[in-house]
């Protein structure tokens, strides 16, 4: 665990300190944030989108291992950041012992869950300076504005068959830096609007015209990437956020107001703006009427999870990590078998017919919003009650450590409810660019409170 009074020094001989984990921190965020373009890009091998597997929890090794602070909330968060991951990991494991799944398979689906928050716990155990946060601040802000900025220039591009070659049309192919991933479209534009919400609150050394043009072209990438589902996600963010803030009067009627006023303004975009009408393509009732295809798609992977269930023991562990709909039983397991398999990985059929049935029901593959496979199905269906226990329970102390104000909770919330649509919470370029955005806020705090200290 981590130990304010034990830390590797620094020696002439150019040893790692806590200074060179700036250096760290930036180059594991970059190889999750640029891989994807790098690689589709250039000849690189597609292999280096991955390679953020090996370099975080490095990164949280050195991070851990050299970071000299002496502040004891600073060791106390840390550590039961660290006591959750690990306890995490063990119901990881348990599932894999009782389902008999490989080894590999309970080290990758940890991975791919839990290393955000490794990334997170890097990030903040760091007594980083002013100069050191500043630095991060920049390449973290200037990486967003580039995302924007190349999903803009995608957008014409698809539209005139500049990219035909890709196979994307002139709105899912929009991915800025996520381009070519599938669903980089989402994920783009969830990074956009994450930021500009937070910068939109906290960038009170911006004229309040910037930061609103800056949330205004967020939410132009929104619209012309056909990311629907985050309107829905930030929709029901905020009525949750109303429901936690209710007993303070004042901020409830700040939040109504907010939601009413926005609310209006985007019901009224719909029914009279072209660049607005495909929200209201699924709004047809018998899509959502007993039996109706709206839910037969969504509980597909459900019922196929449920009729694998043998006993009571099912229901807490799962049938394992990488056997139902999770994106390592759905994706990983078929696209790097080749991989996975020498190692000893174990799969079953129900991630393939997941896949098989988006591609030939039709409402499955006409949006995301209905797919069977999606984070909070395959966290249940692989590790069961117990692993998404664990899960919630990191979420908890996220929720209560870095949710510093109303924008980054409305963000912590929206992905809770994308984790009901998609595999968002799975896609590390989502996650670790929010681990990233949640690590810097805490930390600004951080050093805004030592400055106080010294200023008494």
């Amino acid at each position: 665990m981590f130990n304010s009074a034990e830390s590797i020094t620094s020696r002439s001989d150019g040893n790692l300190t806590w200074t060179n984990n700036t250096n760290l921190i930036i180059l594991a965020f970059s190889l999750v944030f640029y891989s994807r373009i790098v690689t589709t890009l250039t000849p690189i091998p597609s292999i280096l989108v991955h390679s953020h597997f090996i370099i975080v929890p490095f990164v949280l090794w050195i991070a851990v291992a050299t970071t000299p602070t002496k502040n004891p909330q600073q060791v106390k968060l840390v550590n039961s950041l660290l006591f959750g991951l690990f306890i995490f990991f063990v119901t990881i494991l348990a599932s894999a012992l009782w389902n008999q799944a490989g080894f590999i398979n309970a080290v990758a689906s940890f991975m791919m869950l839990g290393e955000p928050m490794m990334f997170l716990i890097a990030i903040v155990c760091i007594p980083i300076s002013e100069k050191s946060f500043s630095r991060i601040q920049r390449w973290f802000m200037a990486s967003v504005v580039i995302n924007f900025l190349l999903a803009a220039i995608q957008k014409p591009l698809i539209d005139t068959g500049k990219l035909d070659g890709h196979g994307f049309d002139g709105t899912d192919g929009c991915g800025g830096v996520f381009f070519v991933s599938g669903a980089g479209n989402y994920v783009s534009a969830s990074v956009s609007i994450a930021c500009a919400l937070y910068f939109l609150v906290n960038g009170k050394n911006f004229p309040l015209w910037v930061r609103i043009t800056a949330m205004l072209a967020a939410s132009w990438q929104l619209l012309f990437s056909d990311s629907k589902q985050l309107v829905l996600a930030y929709s029901l963010a905020w009525i949750l956020l109303i429901v936690f803030n209710f007993q303070d009067i004042g901020k409830t009627i700040k939040l109504l107001l907010g939601i009413m006023i926005t609310g209006f303004v985007f019901f009224w975009c719909v029914q009279n703006l072209e660049a607005f009408s495909a929200f209201s393509a699924w709004a047809r009732a018998d899509l959502y009427a007993e039996g109706g295809d709206a839910w037969f798609t969504k509980f597909y992977s459900i019922n196929a999870i449920l009729a694998e269930f043998k006993s009571p023991a099912n229901w807490l562990f799962g049938l394992g990590p990488g056997h139902t709909v999770s994106r390592l039983g759905a994706w990983f397991m078929q696209d790097y078998q080749w991989i996975l398999s020498p190692l000893g990985a174990t799969t079953t059929s129900i991630g393939v017919q997941s896949r098989e049935f988006i591609n030939s029901f039709w409402l499955a593959y006409s949006s995301s919003l209905f797919s069977p496979i999606f984070g909070w199905a395959g966290i249940w269906g692989d590790i069961g009650l117990v692993g998404l226990s664990a899960y919630i329970y990191l979420a908890y102390l996220v929720w209560q450590n870095f949710g510093l104000d109303n924008s980054l909770k409305i963000t912590l919330l929206a992905t809770l409810v994308l984790g009901f649509i998609f595999t968002q919470i799975e896609e590390p370029g989502y996650m670790l660019s929010l681990a990233l955005l949640l690590g810097l806020a805490w930390q600004k705090k951080r050093l805004k409170f030592e400055q106080q200290l010294t200023q008494v």
